[in-house]
């Protein structure tokens, strides 16, 4: 309630775009205007009756609106006019000076008190407006400074990886090295995707998945003979299930360029996310020498991509041929369409 009091401050909108005097104006005739509007339907009912009553709301929201300024110049206005049109029509003042200006001083006193009250609600509703607004932009600095500070964890890492990777002279060990220098790098595009703007719940996976191919083309491609293209859905998905859906992409396309590709023989990776039956559908393929070719060998890579799948919420599939195709499945609900992009 208070936030949605300071949010009505017209003075705050109209600021650098009018005049201080203007904005007062416009909120003496905000108030003015309901005061009449109200004074209109209950003139169709009993005329001239409680001449004085509308002034009060129209007071308060003048000054909620522009300060206790708009507040006396509503008050001021409204009183002229309740005496100059509402008042002759009135069956108990109409001839009644006396009490014509007795009613007016005690409305005009009463009014005040309002009109102070509104002031003090309307400067307590921007003060803590102004307190959430400060502790919003400290929240989001050390947000950044957070990001900031994992973002450098992930280089030192991988600096320490490629620098055992160098000085190994055991071919398996520098292949695991290898391999582990490339998922922390893989999290660490991951990582700064998802996580650039604090605060977003939902990432755009079309191009959380297109940059992430971009990176996977330029870390682990070779500088000819393989091609990878990334084919997505414009949905919207959370960020605690689009991490592991982009893990998982990244595993099964290195794994694709590791293994379905000897002898440096060209052909294409694909990665396609899309509506599918009731739910979602990732699809990674390619047009290697097949999985049984491979061995379908079962290690690291696979219990990584199983955690993945669990931690996403789906399931994995296998088809094998001229070629592989892995597929994750997913619930419907597991994303959204993009902006009303795509049928749902």
């Amino acid at each position: 309630m208070v936030y949605r009091v300071a949010k009505l401050d017209v003075q705050r909108w109209l600021d650098g775009i009018v005049p201080a005097w203007a904005a007062i104006l416009i909120c003496v005739a905000l108030g003015v205007g309901v005061a009449a509007a109200l004074r209109a339907i209950m003139d169709t009912i009993l005329p001239g009756a409680a001449p004085f009553a509308f002034i009060y709301p129209a007071a308060l929201l003048a000054t909620l609106a522009g300060g206790w300024i708009s507040g006396l110049g509503t008050l001021a206005l409204s009183q002229v006019l309740a005496w100059r049109f509402v008042l002759p029509m009135s069956v108990t003042l109409a001839n009644h000076p006396d009490q014509k200006i007795a009613a007016t001083i005690v409305v005009g006193i009463t009014c005040l008190a309002v009109i102070a009250v509104g002031e003090g609600f309307r400067r307590t509703a921007r003060h803590a407006l102004e307190a959430r607004d400060d502790k919003l932009k400290e929240r989001e600095l050390l947000y950044r400074e957070l990001q900031h500070r994992v973002g450098n964890d992930f280089t030192i890492v991988s600096s320490l990886l490629d620098l055992q990777r160098r000085r190994s002279n055991n071919p398996e060990a520098r292949d695991a090295l290898e391999r582990a220098l490339s998922r922390v790098r893989s999290i660490a595009r991951i990582h700064r995707h998802l996580y650039a703007v604090p605060g977003m719940e939902q990432v755009l996976l079309e191009q959380y998945l297109t940059e992430l191919c971009d990176g996977l083309r330029d870390a682990v491609l070779p500088p000819a003979g393989l091609s990878l293209t990334c084919d997505c859905a414009p949905v919207m998905m959370s960020r605690a299930r689009a991490l592991p859906v982009g893990l998982v992409v990244n595993e099964l396309v290195t794994n694709a360029v590791k293994h379905a590709f000897p002898d440096g023989r060209d052909g294409t990776i694909m990665v396609r996310f899309a509506a599918s039956g009731d739910g979602w559908r990732l699809t990674v393929s390619d047009d290697g020498i097949g999985l049984a070719a491979t061995g379908g060998k079962a290690g690291l890579g696979r219990g990584l991509i199983d955690s993945f799948v669990a931690q996403a919420g789906g399931t994995l599939s296998v088809a094998g041929g001229a070629g592989t195709e892995v597929f994750l499945d997913l619930p419907r609900d597991a994303a959204v369409a993009a902006a009303g992009l795509i049928g749902g």
